[in-house]
């Protein structure tokens, strides 16, 4: 009898865990390579260059020799954000190698002046002179290492991208030779090099600075507006915030409001940061930034749409298919 009680005892108990669980809410998020490997059939990697981490994404079906996205983070990111790019250009059978070539800018929300705030001072830092030139003479020295750590690939055939900082550093690079072709996500107002690469600028009618340094979202087309006719393209998603241009997943893993809209995960906001690092940054582009689900129908469809017109433009500068027409596409 006693022990009888104690196993009826024990199957309520379980029953009342389990009847709690489902209270709680949905599952926990499943971590992004999970997802990554088993659900959208990537492989990642990394290897260090130069003291730097190198992020490697690719499709696990693609051959070994593939196109070649190098990918430039943002301000106070690491390797590890910018996924939903990187995710949409490893589907189309390019291979991702993600770097934050500065320490200090992969560090910017741990800085003296992000922690009192000085937000507009943290922007004129990062953008200033100083550090742009070292970001640019950063990747340079970084791209043969990257090569030689990864013979396999076309290098023949390759494109620079980037966000933020990383952007103004892809249009600075724009007239290097080697590059085929160039991606700016939500660049600062500064003029690029007339002549080089063909470029890609993406960015948005809400594409805010969490800084303060713009005035207005039209302020980031001003490199567009300085390139050589037939060199450029401007890609204007809508209504797609500062932060979900990023492409960066909620720091806690990948969640299943992801994969609502298709395997690419593109319809919803990332965060400025990832990683789960904790950093914080300015007030509308946190480090964390706003968790998966909070942008509007519209906006994902626009940032699904921004994913599709990436994949488009590298097909087309660097396996000679061609430009697409779309009403969000304008032609320098």
């Amino acid at each position: 009898m006693h022990l009888h009680r104690s196993a009826r005892r024990t199957l309520l108990l379980l029953s009342a865990l389990a009847l709690a669980a489902c209270a709680g809410g949905p599952p926990a998020p499943k971590p992004w390579a999970e997802t990554a490997a088993r659900e959208l059939h990537l492989t990642l990697a990394s290897f260090d260059a130069d003291g730097r981490h190198v992020t490697v994404t690719r499709s696990a079906v693609a051959p070994a020799t593939t196109p070649v996205v190098v990918y430039l983070p943002g301000l106070g990111q690491g390797s590890d954000t910018g996924q939903r790019w990187a995710t949409a250009w490893a589907q189309a059978g390019y291979t991702v190698l993600t770097v934050q070539p500065l320490d200090a800018d992969a560090a910017a929300w741990r800085s003296d002046l992000a922690r009192t705030g000085e937000f507009r001072e943290l922007g004129l830092l990062h953008y200033g002179a100083t550090l742009r030139a070292d970001r640019l003479a950063a990747l340079r020295r970084l791209v043969p290492t990257l090569r030689a750590a990864q013979p396999a690939l076309d290098w023949r055939h390759v494109a620079l991208a980037g966000y933020e900082i990383g952007a103004q550093t892809a249009l600075d690079a724009r007239a290097d030779d080697g590059w085929q072709a160039v991606i700016a996500i939500s660049p600062p107002a500064t003029p690029a090099p007339a002549r080089g690469a063909a470029t890609l600028v993406i960015t948005s009618d809400v594409d805010n600075d969490p800084l303060g340094l713009l005035r207005n979202p039209a302020e980031r087309r001003q490199a567009f507006e300085s390139f050589a006719p037939g060199s450029g393209w401007l890609l204007n998603l809508g209504g797609v915030a500062h932060a979900a241009l990023a492409g960066t997943l909620a720091p806690d893993g990948w969640h299943e409001q992801d994969q609502h809209h298709g395997p690419m995960g593109g319809g919803m906001a990332g965060g400025r940061g990832g990683g789960g690092s904790g950093q914080q940054g300015p007030m509308g582009g946190g480090a964390r930034g706003p968790r998966s689900g909070s942008a509007t129908e519209a906006a994902q469809a626009d940032l699904r749409e921004g994913l599709q017109l990436s994949r488009a433009f590298l097909d087309a500068q660097l396996r000679g298919t061609a430009m697409p027409n779309r009403d969000q596409l304008s032609a320098r």
